[in-house]
């Protein structure tokens, strides 16, 4: 086995390496969107990313680009905190940046230029001179290949990869931030913080004779009636789910399922930092690895969560599945595996935001809920300091927005 996977290997390489009109087809189609992309955010041509993906990792068969998603053979340096891979270059086993997925090899190969002094000078030229580009990448020291830019100038005017110069020169901004002087930096500093920390002005008004007030005292209901916070229940790939609304409480869908609020999130592939939205689909109990449909495709927008979530599968088994990992996403349009296998490479585009790890809630112990019922007389600050529990904390577990209760309520106090 291991014999037929060198075999497809080499060959993989020797194809690239050559250049094949088919392996450098196949190479623009994948990666010319990111590529204009690119040039729109930061003025590199398309062309020239597209031709030294090409060259720098064969059509991203080289062993470099199949070991560490690295398509523009961009070395460790000092500022590097990833994961390296070890390959033999100008020198033997150097060391090299090791990528999540190709796309993010694209996005700090944009990086490694804007911001590396010695390439400033690149960025004064015109954005479709190829050429310009190809000789400037040379002189600032990119390869040491004496031919690097007949190559890749070549491979440019061969395949017309300037043709995406054009769409990539499009609403381009230069992204820059403005120059402060320290003055300014401190003074705006100081009103930060003067805002910050400034205690609201209070006035105070001028006695008056006290005013008898009558207020209704709402029943006391006799337990929690839940009934009015919960609704569309349905389930979703054999797993149980609620359509959330606006403002209903967490702690009160998680004392009716028996669940904690930790589990909760958990279930749904969220951070406690996250919110849900009205009609979310919430999952009450642990999704499914799999489910019945095989394959799914994009639609614009869509996350790998939303796509869970639409079909109760766990997060971490869908992205395990289609070999998808942190700060990336599916391109609109790509097809998802839902159960099975993956069998042919998936499209990402970069966003830089990681997905969480597997885990296992369905293992965490469940607490008892410890409820108080507000009684006449009693605030918020009051029940507060009667649990020893921060006001803030109070509003978060309850879905509180202010301070404001009713008497006859009930709150969670412990978790």
């Amino acid at each position: 086995m291991r014999a037929i996977f060198s075999a497809l290997l080499a060959l993989c390489i020797s194809v690239a390496h050559a250049q094949s009109p088919e392996a450098v087809a196949a190479y623009v189609s994948r990666y010319k969107a990111i590529a204009i992309e690119e040039m729109k955010m930061y003025g590199i041509p398309a062309s020239v990313t597209l031709a030294q993906g090409i060259h720098e990792s064969g059509c991203g068969c080289s062993s470099l680009a199949l070991n560490s998603n690295n398509h523009f053979g961009i070395k460790c340096h000092e500022e590097w905190s990833g994961q390296t891979y070890h390959h033999d270059d100008d020198q033997p086993q150097e060391c090299f940046r090791v990528y999540n997925c190709p796309e993010e090899s694209f996005r700090d190969h944009s990086e490694f230029l804007k911001n590396r002094p010695r390439y400033a000078g690149l960025f004064s030229l015109d954005r479709t001179d190829y050429r310009a580009w190809a000789r400037g990448l040379k002189a600032a020291g990119y390869a040491t290949n004496p031919r690097y830019t007949d190559i890749i100038i070549k491979l440019i005017e061969d395949y017309k990869l300037d043709q995406y110069d054009k769409a990539g020169g499009q609403d381009y901004v230069v992204k820059t931030e403005p120059k402060i002087s320290s003055e300014v930096q401190l003074i705006k500093q100081s009103l930060l913080q003067s805002t910050a920390t400034a205690p609201p002005t209070v006035i105070t008004p001028k006695p008056t004779a006290p005013v008898e007030t009558k207020t209704e005292q709402p029943a006391t209901p006799k337990s929690i009636d839940l009934t009015k916070y919960i609704s569309g229940e349905r389930k979703i790939n054999g797993t149980k789910a609620m359509v959330y609304k606006t403002d209903m409480p967490l702690a009160f869908i998680a004392q009716k399922y028996n669940i904690t609020v930790q589990q909760l999130y958990s279930f749904n592939d969220m951070s406690p930092t996250e919110k849900f939205k009205d009609n979310d689909l919430v999952y009450v109990e642990s999704k499914k690895p799999e489910c019945d449909y095989y394959q799914y495709e994009v639609a614009e927008g869509e996350t790998m969560r939303d796509i869970a979530q639409k079909f109760g599968v766990r997060l971490a088994d869908l992205v395990l599945r289609n070999g998808l990992i942190g700060g990336c996403e599916p391109v609109p349009g790509e097809i998802i595996v839902l159960r099975g296998k993956r069998e042919f490479p998936l499209k990402f585009r970069v966003t830089g935001k990681a997905y969480p790890s597997k885990t296992s809630a369905e293992t965490t112990p469940i607490p008892d809920f410890k409820l108080h019922k507000v009684e006449t007389s009693e605030t918020l600050y009051s029940i507060s300091k009667e649990y020893n529990i921060p006001i803030d904390t109070l509003k978060k577990i309850n879905g509180l927005k202010d301070e404001d209760i009713k008497i006859g309520q009930t709150l969670m106090v412990d978790l």
